[in-house]
């Protein structure tokens, strides 16, 4: 395909230069083409197809450049579509060289109907995308799923969009399925060969910038190769667009895909836009035209004002009559504004202006209506105040909203005034029967009432009532803590004995529960005193243990060593290390490693003397590696450091730098890992501390929010204990939510 597009490019000039005329009389004339640099280059494959169903052809004249891409649209195994569409637009466009839009869809039209009319036994159809330069500025036109993304400064900058129902529901935001896997994304609704409603769509003008690259491509690439991939491509690309089509297509094909389909990717490099040497004189053309323009039109301006500032004269006193009687209006004095209106209706009815008498009229009628209505409201006669307004809203119905807004406020007024009563004389009914919650939201809904009609009567009797649904739940409250705490008491004292009977028979994490149960039982600062002190006794046999076991670690691995045990020499250190993350102990592990490295070391140079043993050696050397793999994986990112170095220092001895560069790397990575560890340890203990102070101020909500990070934390770091510390946290919370909940 890529031969026949060079052929077909070589046909198009020949065909366009059918009297072999020489150009290069011309020269001088070719200034925008020669004074630019554009490089394209392409790939077009059929895939898995047995025919190349795609298209790609472009041509460079002096003043524009045409570049299309098409690809057919069959459910058969070949498809002429997408060579005509192409070989029709870039005859055409050379016919008629143009960026218009009327052009362009010129150009999709006449091919549009060509298709339609074909002789093809099958119907030929094509999505296409053809883009036009004049080497200053851009404009596509497009149908269809060909696609086009431009690049400037190695970022992406635009990009066209798919002609799909998928694209549809997409921007719509009716599906979230990824545009390349939406199974509506062949569902096209403005394709080439389309009998009905053809519409392309045709961009906007763009300007080109030097380095700016745009990339045409078809169905057969973006179905495999996302958008991501396309950008890091460009993003760097070299100076030579060839490689970085080659490189799309080494991207495509490593993908292997089924059923793969035609696919064309082409990328235009521009280095260089054209710049117009005249540009500047035109500009000042430009500008002595628009001046002598400006100067007319101020000229005629003036002429008409002084006709229009003739009759505004006449008109000046109803003007600014009725904008005094929209100001009273839009400030709310309806009395004044009454006033104002009906002077303003003799002046419109002097000057015959019938359709501003006609409002002037409504407006009065709205009016009246609510100046009688609020005097009758003042006077708290509130039976015709309601009437009056009613009527003013029935006449306001295509007026100000505002005006509206009014009436409907002093309606609702007047109607809390009445249901105050009733608020209270149903929460006294309900107060007296028990039901303190529904009460107190009557008294509350009365309070509101009385504060936005502002009835300080209705307020004040409200506040009082609801003083005494506040003091008989204080009284309630307190009966039902004085139980709690006594049930709480006898269960930390429970608590804190089973916990020293545990720790008695040695059973240390036991113990540490029953403590943590008793801690969580109580927030008196005596019983926190008491529960601090048996967690401190834990915290002491559990460092007695695990120093002992240290001890014990490194006890093994001196023996095993002097036995000449190297390997178990060394398990035995790494087991202490991973006891404790004591400094001391870290010294201690160190020197028993570094032992170890020395008579391992001593060993190989005892044993290398062929080159059989020194393939021995580098499998010994990829073993230790392995096994810090290994204990990377697994999270002990402090053994696996200990491997890391056994091997790089194994690899040195054997001159393999790369192995040692790759094995530092993993170094690194272990070490970062285990400083990240340790962060999350902090997180987990951070959120366990703030989970126990919201517990202690009753703030459950938080306080399970708290508990529950830090359980994830622990759990992520595989700590056991702490994650059951953090269940039973969790239930002590539970627990006291639901009672804290049942007495409000």
């Amino acid at each position: 395909m890529c031969l026949e597009n060079f052929l077909h490019k070589i046909y198009l000039k020949k065909f366009l230069n059918p009297l072999n005329f020489d150009f290069s009389a011309c020269k001088g004339l070719m200034m925008r083409k020669s004074n630019s640099i554009f490089k394209t280059a392409f790939v077009s494959e059929a895939g898995a197809e047995l025919a190349n169903n795609d298209y790609f052809a472009y041509v460079e004249d002096d003043d524009f450049a045409c570049y299309v891409l098409a690809s057919g649209i069959t459910d058969f195994e070949t498809s002429e579509a997408a060579k005509e569409v192409v070989e029709h637009l870039i005859l055409s466009f050379e016919e008629k060289p143009s960026m218009s839009k009327s052009t362009l869809l010129q150009y999709m039209n006449e091919t549009n109907e060509r298709l339609l009319n074909s002789t093809h036994s099958r119907r030929l159809k094509a999505s296409v995308i053809m883009l036009v330069t004049d080497y200053e500025k851009f404009r596509y036109v497009a149908a269809g799923n060909v696609r086009l993304r431009m690049y400037r400064q190695g970022r992406f900058f635009l990009k066209s969009s798919d002609m799909s129902l998928a694209n549809d529901l997409i921007e719509k935001g009716e599906s979230y399925t990824p545009l390349d896997k939406h199974e509506e994304r062949h569902n096209l609704y403005a394709y080439l060969g389309k009998k009905d409603f053809f519409k392309p769509f045709i961009s906007k003008v763009q300007k080109l910038a030097d380095a700016d690259i745009i990339s045409l491509y078809s169905q057969g690439l973006w179905e495999h190769v996302d958008e991501q991939e396309i950008d890091e491509v460009f993003a760097e690309a070299s100076d030579k667009p060839q490689e970085s089509v080659d490189f799309l297509e080494e991207i495509l094909l490593s993908r292997q895909p089924e059923n793969l389909k035609s696919y064309t990717v082409a990328a235009i490099f521009i280095d260089k836009i054209f710049r117009d040497p005249e540009r500047e004189r035109k500009r000042l053309l430009y500008i002595k035209i628009a001046v002598i323009i400006i100067i007319i039109l101020i000229i005629v301006a003036i002429i008409f004002y002084i006709l229009d500032r003739i009759y505004q004269d006449k008109v000046q006193d109803f003007e600014s009559t009725m904008q005094q009687s929209q100001e009273f209006m839009a400030n709310g004095n309806y009395k004044r504004a009454q006033e104002v209106s009906k002077k303003a209706l003799d002046l419109a009815q002097e000057l015959k202006r019938n359709e501003d008498v006609k409002n002037i009229q409504e407006d009065l009628m709205i009016l009246d209506n609510i100046v009688q209505a609020d005097i009758a409201y003042n006077e708290k006669n509130y039976s015709l105040a309601y009437e009056d307004y009613m009527n003013a809203l029935k006449y306001s119905s295509g007026t100000d909203k505002e005006i509206r807004n009014y009436i409907q406020r002093r309606l609702h007024m007047i109607e809390n005034r009445l249901d105050i009563q009733q608020f209270l004389l149903l929460g006294d009914y309900l107060f007296q029967n028990g039901e303190y919650d529904e009460a107190e939201s009557l008294y509350l809904k009365a309070i509101e009432r009385a504060s936005t009609v502002h009835d300080n009567e209705g307020r004040n009797s409200a506040t009082a009532a609801l003083e005494k649904v506040y003091d008989k739940r204080a009284e309630l409250r307190k009966d039902a803590e004085q139980k709690l705490d006594a049930k709480k008491q006898a269960a930390l004292n429970d608590a804190l004995k089973r916990g020293d009977d545990l720790l008695a028979a040695g059973d240390i994490e036991g113990a540490e529960k029953a403590y943590r149960d008793a801690r969580n039982l109580s927030d008196n600062p005596a019983d926190r005193t008491q529960t601090d002190a048996a967690l401190n006794k834990i915290n002491s046999a559990r460092d007695d243990k695990l120093n002992n076991a240290v001890q014990a670690a490194l006890k093994k691995g001196d023996d095993l060593l002097a036995a000449g045990d190297i390997d178990g020499a060394e398990k035995a250190y790494l087991d202490a290390r991973n006891l404790s993350d004591n400094p001391e102990v870290r010294i201690q592990t160190n020197e028993g490693l570094g032992k170890v490295a020395e008579a391992r070391d001593k060993k190989i140079l005892e044993e290398r003397t062929t080159a059989e043993e020194r393939q021995k050696l580098f499998d010994d050397a990829v073993q230790t590696e392995l096994k810090g793999d290994s204990a990377f994986e697994s999270g002990d990112y402090a053994s696996a450091q200990m491997y890391y170095m056994t091997a790089i220092e194994k690899f040195s001895n054997l001159s393999e730098e790369p192995k040692v560069k790759a094995i530092q790397n993993k170094f690194d990575a272990s070490k970062s890992k285990e400083t990240e560890s340790h962060s999350q340890k902090a997180d987990a203990e951070k959120a366990e501390e703030n989970a126990r102070n919201f517990y202690i101020e009753k703030n459950f909500a938080e306080a399970q929010a708290a508990a529950t990070q830090a359980k994830q934390l622990y759990s992520e770091l595989g700590m056991k204990s702490k994650v059951d510390e953090m269940d039973i946290l969790l239930q002590q919370i539970a627990v006291d939510s639901m009672i804290s909940d049942s007495l409000k």
